[in-house]
């Protein structure tokens, strides 16, 4: 007739399910912490990018316009404006807590916080820095005399 099953069971233990759960706690936090750093180092490479861009597009406008064109940096809300000889502001720049960029520091290392391209695209300056940093981490745009760039991690 109807035999009843007596002995093992299938399943998991209490123990196993625990164990698994603390193997995945740990794996979890790993992730979460490399994922954390990869965001902040992704969110400061772009950042550089961008700075790196407007110094290039600020020595465009400068050839293009056959003017003085100068990159001001705001350093207390990070952020600056491309103006030309006359003052109009040609672009403007942010990179506060309203920003997807958000840094903690914009300092440009020139005369006079500023950046100024002449008619024939050369730096007044003989070159400039800019640093950009985050919490963790910080790079820095050299301009050379010619209006060339490069990133470097500082």
């Amino acid at each position: 007739m109807g035999s009843t099953r007596c002995g093992n069971q299938g399943g998991f233990t209490l123990v196993e399910l625990l164990i698994t759960l603390t193997i995945m706690s740990v794996v979890g936090l790993i992730a979460n912490s490399s994922y954390s750093d990869f965001k902040q180092r992704t969110i400061l490479n772009r950042a550089a990018q961008v700075v790196a861009a407007d110094v290039a597009l600020t020595r465009t406008y400068a050839i293009r316009e056959r003017t003085n064109v100068s990159l001001v940096a705001d350093e207390a809300n990070q952020s600056y404006e491309i103006r030309d000889a006359a003052g109009n502001v040609l672009k403007t720049r942010g990179f506060d807590a309203d920003s997807d960029l958000r840094l903690v520091q914009l300092d440009v290392i020139a005369g006079g916080d500023s950046l100024t391209f002449d008619a024939r695209g050369m730096l007044v300056s003989a070159f400039a820095f800019i640093d950009v940093g985050s919490d963790a981490d910080s790079k820095r745009v050299i301009v050379n005399g010619l209006g060339r760039h490069r990133i470097i991690t500082n």
